[in-house]
């Protein structure tokens, strides 16, 4: 993880966000952009912008293993309404726990980026016995209180297929840029500082 922070402050989430209404509120400022609010003037030109890299890779040892995933793809793609959900939800899985995540979910993430918009007929990365799917989070965070200031979670998530001799076989990239508004309270900054850690599990 690296993180980048400029003039900003150690503030809990609720300061942060007393900061946000003090900063936005027109009746706290002149039309020459003077404060004239109760109490001292906050600092609202403070920025902040964290940046994390984490990944997990799901081995397939043995053939029943390669089964279990593929079968659960092509029930996915039956049943594709469902693809476009998840990635948040398994990257915060991963932050807490390492490696623990419903396997529905990784399937879910996977299809994101070789599904598609179009939910057309696709080749899903098959296992088979010996490979490896490994799944790479990155996260970029930028926070500042100030109105006009941008604030956004910018997530990309590769998924790599490798053979049992580590060659890749097949790739894909997912990038969604979220506004801070649009996520829980704190989810955003809680992904982007999250240590940078590769972890291999069995997928079972």
């Amino acid at each position: 993880m690296s993180t980048k922070i400029m003039r900003a402050e150690n503030l809990s989430l609720k300061e942060r966000k007393e900061l946000e209404i003090k900063c936005s509120n027109r009746l706290n400022w002149t039309d020459g952009g003077h404060w004239m609010g109760r109490g001292k003037a906050p600092n609202c030109h403070m920025k902040e912008k964290l940046n994390s890299k984490f990944s997990h890779t799901y081995t397939f040892p043995e053939g029943k293993h390669a089964r279990r995933w593929n079968s659960e793809w092509e029930e996915a793609i039956r049943h594709a309404g469902y693809l476009a959900t998840g990635v948040l939800t398994l990257a915060t899985g991963f932050v807490y726990t390492g490696i623990k995540a419903s396997t529905s979910v990784v399937i879910s993430l996977a299809s994101t980026y070789a599904l598609g918009e179009t939910q057309a007929i696709i080749e899903y990365p098959k296992m088979e016995r010996g490979w490896s799917y490994e799944i790479i989070f990155e996260h970029e965070f930028t926070w500042s209180p100030h109105p006009y200031s941008p604030r956004f979670l910018m997530q990309t998530v590769t998924g790599v297929s490798r053979n049992h001799l580590g060659e890749q076989v097949q790739s894909g990239r997912n990038i969604v840029k979220y506004n801070l508004d649009q996520l829980p309270d704190g989810l955003g900054r809680l992904l982007a500082s999250a240590p940078s850690r590769n972890t291999t599990s069995v997928y079972a």
